[in-house]
């Protein structure tokens, strides 16, 4: 009876330290995360120091412990001469989602990749970064990330991506105060486009530059398609080839894709036989790549839109249409609901499309279109009368 009490209590000891070592070191790599922003240098050296004892650390303690060791190095402006660890720590996290690292590891393998002038691997890892579904997709690694994508186009000679890259990078600076990182994004946009006015003279000619654009991008898309279905077909066990996963989604990407050039080309046309002989306000043409973006991601996965995406949507819309809320506000009061479906329309997203992102019906959807065009015009009027309404603010 006395061992088997002593055994316990032991068991107890053990675990307790065992624990606390675990918070213990849990809490030193936050702190050393928190610095490695501001000195890495110092982040660095502590690192070395407390390598010895991460031999007995957890697989998650130490997973965090080498992604603070590539991030330092690359804050310290150490050039990355491997990837292989920095893809070890990002499989790691890729198995264990909810300890909210994967974007930023995908981040330093393209990061590790940039530095190795493997441009496209790069390329892939840093949309990867920004596809993910997290709210640790910040507007500070975004901002690092489309500065990143950037440089990397930069090098290639595509000065036209090169700037839209900086501009998303000097607007997400803003969205944070980052006076600093703005002031780097706006002297790289004037020092690309210096460059750009000089190699349009001499160089490569501006077809020839699309071209190259449009090459590099599909094997982005590609490759980053490639993945998705690997992991897909990891959580499928039901799925008997990666290559026929592969080729049935490219090809439903590909019929959705024209299925939705094609609905928007019909809506046009629509609109402008319905709008013939009668004048209407001019409407503005609109694409913003991060919403167009956010939106195939979430029909593609299936996910209906959350408050921060709804955030991103409002605020990227407003840029373009400043008076566009306050307007619509002042002919009714709308609901949340109503709203939302209102920055749909004005985004030119399709109904149907639009049941899918609010999970509800396609009835609903018309419905409310219907019941705000009959509120503000007392009874008269369609659902697409709504539509053309909304687009003209």
């Amino acid at each position: 009876m006395r061992r088997t009490a002593f055994s316990f209590i032991l068991l107890i000891i053990l675990t307790t330290c065992c624990t606390n070592r675990r918070s213990r070191y849990d809490a030193v790599l936050v702190e050393i995360d928190s610095l490695t922003e501001v000195d890495a240098d110092s982040a660095r050296v502590r690192l070395a120091a407390l390598g010895k004892e991460m031999g007995s650390a957890s697989e998650k303690t130490k997973a965090y412990y080498d992604l603070l060791r590539v991030k330092a190095d690359d804050k310290a402006m150490v050039k990355h001469t491997s990837d292989s660890l920095i893809c070890k720590v990002a499989q790691y996290f890729e198995r264990h989602t909810d300890d909210g690292h994967l974007p930023e590891a995908y981040y330093y393998v393209g990061r590790a990749n940039s530095d190795l002038q493997n441009g496209e691997k790069a390329l892939i890892y840093f949309q990867k970064a920004l596809l993910e579904d997290s709210i640790h997709v910040t507007s500070h690694l975004k901002s690092r990330i489309y500065a990143q994508m950037g440089y990397i186009y930069l090098r290639n000679g595509l000065f036209d991506d090169a700037i839209a890259m900086q501009q998303l990078a000097h607007f997400y600076c803003q969205q944070i105060g980052d006076t600093l990182g703005m002031r780097y994004s706006s002297e790289d946009i004037n020092t690309i486009m210096t460059l750009a006015e000089k190699v349009e003279i001499s160089e490569m000619p501006k077809k020839e530059v699309m071209m190259t654009v449009q090459k590099l991008n599909a094997q982005v898309r590609n490759q980053l398609l490639h993945h998705q279905n690997e992991r897909l077909q990891t959580e499928n066990d039901k799925r008997t080839s990666i290559t026929w996963i592969v080729t049935l989604v490219a090809l439903a990407v590909m019929a959705v894709a024209a299925w939705v050039v094609l609905r928007l080309h019909q809506q046009i046309k629509e609109r402008k036989e319905k709008t013939a002989g009668t004048p209407q306000p001019r409407q503005r043409q609109f694409y913003d790549k991060e919403i167009s973006e956010l939106l195939t991601t979430h029909l593609y996965n299936n996910k209906v839109l959350k408050p921060a995406d709804w955030q991103v949507i409002e605020t990227r819309l407003l840029e373009a249409f400043p008076t566009f809320k306050d307007s619509l506000y002042s002919f009714y009061n709308l609901s949340e609901t109503e709203y939302h479906i209102c920055l749909l329309i004005k985004a030119e997203v399709s109904p149907s499309n639009m049941a899918k992102l609010l999970a509800t019906g396609n009835s609903t959807i018309s419905q409310s279109r219907l019941r705000m065009q009959q509120k503000v015009f007392n009874g008269q009027g369609t659902a697409k009368d709504w539509d053309n309404f909304v687009l003209s603010l």
